[in-house]
């Protein structure tokens, strides 16, 4: 595949940035939202959580950052974004580009995004991203039978980083990089109930007999390019 023919194919970007704490809201609930971005077809903006801390923690929380997932028509329309906006918090922080190759359940603003062919190595290093929206009846079974499962995921030895994120009050994401996507389904799957666990796999039971969302997807990446601009100052 030619230089030319993967930087005009549909891409994914995760981004994570500091900013002051009293620009949070605009950042959760209007940035990029009032702007006509070219090539940006739809994105997400959370504040992220540590994983297995208690809800009602301070140490749950990081206030002076948010995270970022966006769907792009070409990773040239994510350059000229960034190229436009010199300025702007998401540029001096860190970001990862992403092919997206497996898609399991509907987010109607990722409908239409392109499911290319899997081109991982299983024993290499991949993503995974849920993105929910949370019926607000369901928050106490969901906190309860989430809650086993961030520290089952923080814990597991397959993993490189894991974290997930929420905007208020209904919008909920999880980010983790894994060694290998064995790693991963092992531990979704729970194949070894002593290294891998079981409590993702009994969240979907209970997921499946009352679904906690009105909309829920996850999407399996290929990383394609990782940057993080505060190693550059």
């Amino acid at each position: 595949m030619s230089e030319i023919q993967f930087h005009t194919q549909e891409i994914f970007s995760f981004h994570q940035f500091e900013l002051p704490f009293y620009k949070l809201p605009y950042y959760l609930f209007f940035y990029l939202k009032r702007k006509k971005v070219k090539g940006l077809i739809h994105a997400e903006t959370l504040l992220p959580m540590q994983l297995g801390e208690s809800i009602l923690s301070k140490n749950r929380y990081f206030f002076s950052r948010v995270v970022l997932v966006a769907f792009w028509k070409s990773e040239e329309d994510l350059d000229l974004f960034l190229n436009l906006s010199p300025r702007d918090p998401m540029r001096f922080g860190w970001q990862i580009r992403l092919r997206l190759y497996r898609r399991w359940g509907k987010i109607k603003e990722l409908d239409s995004a392109t499911l290319y062919p899997k081109n991982v190595d299983l024993a290499k290093p991949v993503i995974a991203i849920t993105l929910a929206r949370l019926k607000i009846s369901q928050l106490f079974r969901f906190t309860k039978w989430g809650k086993p499962v961030e520290k089952q995921v923080r814990d597991h030895p397959g993993k490189k980083i894991a974290f997930a994120a929420f905007r208020p009050f209904r919008n909920f994401l999880t980010f983790s990089i894994w060694n290998s996507e064995k790693d991963m389904i092992d531990m979704v799957h729970g194949m070894d109930s002593e290294k891998d666990g079981l409590e993702h796999k009994e969240a979907m039971v209970e997921r499946n007999r009352k679904d906690f969302h009105t909309e829920f997807t996850t999407l399996r990446f290929e990383i394609l390019k990782e940057i993080n601009m505060n190693a550059r100052n």
